[in-house]
């Protein structure tokens, strides 16, 4: 790889004497240079902090940065709340524009020693979803892996990227002692068309102390490709050469990371001592030790623990999807519980964990060597992944589940959006196999070969009318009334027959609206409470609070533990309430950014299936096409009044 420019940059204010008076609090700590864990007297106020935010001009291949005062404590938390700000600031029509921004971040927590403080967000005008106006949607994606930690050691807290570079590059960030970040730009036409962990492995043995952040062939393949994710290198796949990276997926976003030219970001630094705080100790053995995060560790769960065990209780009620989310009411997909897989005595399933992580939440699939030990890496299974690329395309057996997710995988697309897509061009073709309206050679339920072909082709961009996602694809087809997705963004594997908080989702419906358990769960079908659910910062926008921070969601830790934490980091006071209301401004923010993309009551719907009844789904039917409209009026109200109380005007 040949360096093709390096700009240096700016030398940072020197503010040890200021952190050395303990009798006072620091009038300014410089974020960037990693968090400082401090201790005022006095707490300090959002205007106290500072952080570093990085342009990156790529048509220019050149950076500048700038240390900009928090003016409230959003900017202090980072994240999705600072994230929807900056984006205020870049509207455009077309999520491919050069002009487009894409900015990557940290939360207040990534980088620190606070258990699941690992994630990194991509933020951008989402290639895929958008309004009935033909408007793309802002909106982010998060991963974890420790990628974000070399972030934060590199004193990097936000790049705004703009631009098309003139041809493929990475990005190679380093820093040397206390000196600020450097950014060189490296020729990474070597690198084209190769496969996520090839690509991955290929930058490790040149950056052995960095950890990286690439595209797939899918990446490469914007144009064609409207769901391409970016993967984020973790220790156990540099260490074991398998491919286990994590996941920025929803929305698109690799694709406008690949309409800039750039493939790959490489954050090279050694490893450095991780900012704390006093309580972190206690809290981090909650986190891994706790009953929130019970049901994702198989130690307390006789080894049946992460999002896999999903397949059991919602298959136990037939409300999971299979055959593009119409559930069959049968077993079929019961040799896909984990217990079932365990017992073919095929495969050896390990829990593995994130960088620093006790929930060991990752389920890792390998093949059985001969003397009864994991042999080969197959797949990383969680529910979602699971369920659309096996059961809802009407494959039930494990083997080949794995070849497909990771396949998936490899590609650098998002399982969810690849899946649902495959299922909604399966059922087209039940639906048309009397005629010659069919899709994709005659895609159909159950064919793995044709599905695998289908996924490669996908994946570098020679089935256009398939990756393009659901959406494009029914308008195209005009059947819309079982296309599974919402604004343009395809569901997660839970059915929206039971969940008619969809709609109102701003990055995915269980990333960002916790709704979808509540049927299931609690059997609730009163309009009252679904309004409360959908609108309430302790309800279903809760679920937005840890990408307000930077930690994982199966953390599952209480908003007052995580206040005391951010209190002890940054030493500005954060309550309980502090950070209710930030997720409400977070939200609020994200919807304004909606509305002024062309969105209207009309965008926040379901598909028409939805709202038929289903007698195998034994939990009560609620979601009628009236129950819906009522809620759907409500709900547009509280949200247009909540935007008014705050202030955040539309136009």
């Amino acid at each position: 790889m040949a360096v093709l420019a390096i700009a240096p940059a700016e030398e940072l204010p020197d503010i040890s004497s200021e952190l050395e008076n303990t009798n006072r609090a620091p009038q300014r700590v410089i974020k960037h240079k990693g968090l400082i864990m401090i201790s005022p007297q006095h707490p300090l106020s959002p205007a106290d902090l500072t952080w570093r935010c990085y342009s990156c001009d790529l048509s220019q291949l050149s950076f500048s940065h700038q240390d900009v005062p928090c003016a409230n404590i959003d900017d202090v938390l980072g994240g999705i709340g600072r994230g929807f700000r900056i984006l205020e600031d870049h509207p455009i029509d077309d999520a491919y524009d050069p002009n487009a921004a894409l900015l990557m971040n940290l939360g207040v927590l990534s980088g620190t020693m606070f258990m699941t403080g690992l994630r990194t967000y991509f933020h951008a005008y989402s290639p895929l979803k958008r309004s009935k106006a033909g408007l793309p949607s802002a909106m982010w994606t998060a991963g974890s892996g420790k990628f974000g930690t070399k972030l934060r050691f590199l004193g990097v807290e936000e790049v705004l990227f703009t631009g098309r570079a003139p041809h493929p590059v990475a990005l190679h960030i380093t820093r040397t002692g206390d000196e600020p970040a450097t950014f060189n730009f490296i020729d990474a036409r070597d690198l084209v068309g190769k496969r996520v962990n090839d690509k991955i492995q290929t930058l490790y043995q040149r950056f052995p102390e960095a950890h990286f952040a690439v595209l797939g062939p899918a990446g490469e393949n914007y144009e064609k490709v409207r769901f391409a994710s970016i993967a984020l290198s973790t220790e156990n796949q540099l260490k074991s050469g398998d491919p286990k990276p994590r996941f920025c997926g929803r929305g698109g976003i690799g694709g406008v990371m690949g309409s800039k030219n750039l493939l790959a970001i490489i954050a090279d630094i050694k490893d450095r001592k991780a900012a704390s705080g006093e309580s972190f100790k206690k809290l981090n053995m909650e986190v891994a030790r706790g009953d929130g995060s019970r049901r994702f560790r198989d130690k307390d769960t006789n080894n049946l623990g992460g999002t896999w065990a999903n397949y059991v209780s919602f298959n136990s009620k037939h409300a999971m999807p299979e055959m593009n989310f119409t559930p069959t009411g049968t077993d079929v997909s019961v040799p896909l519980y984990r217990e079932n897989v365990q017992k073919t005595g095929d495969f050896v399933i390990k829990d593995e964990s994130c960088f620093r992580c006790g929930i060991k939440c990752h389920k890792n699939v390998y093949d059985v060597n001969e003397d009864g030990k994991a042999g080969q890496f197959r797949a990383k299974l969680d529910f979602e992944p699971l369920n659309l690329l096996a059961s809802n395309l009407g494959l039930f057996d494990a083997d080949r589940a794995c070849t497909l997710v990771e396949l998936v995988d490899e590609m650098g697309m998002d399982s969810i959006s690849c899946g649902v897509t495959l299922g909604y061009a399966m059922e087209y073709n039940r639906r048309h196999q009397n005629d010659e309206k069919q899709l994709a050679g005659g895609l159909s339920y159950g064919d793995f070969e044709a599905t695998r072909d289908a996924i490669l082709a996908m994946g570098t961009g020679q089935l256009g009318e398939l990756s393009q996602g659901t959406l494009r694809l029914s308008e195209q087809t005009g059947e819309t009334d079982y296309a599974m997705q919402g604004k343009g963004l395809e569901y997660p594997a839970y059915l929206p027959q039971t969940n008619p908080g969809y709609p109102w989702a701003l990055a995915g419906g269980h990333m960002s609206m916790r709704t979808f358990f509540i049927l299931l769960n609690e059997q609730e079908t009163d309009l009252d409470y679904w309004v409360d659910a959908i609108t309430s910062p302790k309800k279903g926008l809760s679920i937005i609070r840890d990408d307000l921070l930077g930690t994982c969601k199966f953390s599952t830790m209480s908003s007052a533990d995580m206040a005391s934490a951010i209190t002890e980091i940054t030493g500005v006071e954060i309550t309980e309430a502090t950070l209710e209301q930030a997720v409400m401004r977070a939200f609020l923010r994200g919807y304004r950014l909606e509305k002024r993309q062309g969105f209207t009551q009309d965008d926040y719907v379901l598909p028409a299936q939805s709202h038929e009844e289903h007698p195998q789904i034994d939990l009560p039917y609620f979601n009628t096409q009236e129950f819906f409209s009522q809620l759907q009026e409500r709900v547009t109200e509280r949200f247009d009044s909540l935007l008014q109380e705050h202030g955040l005007t539309v136009s």
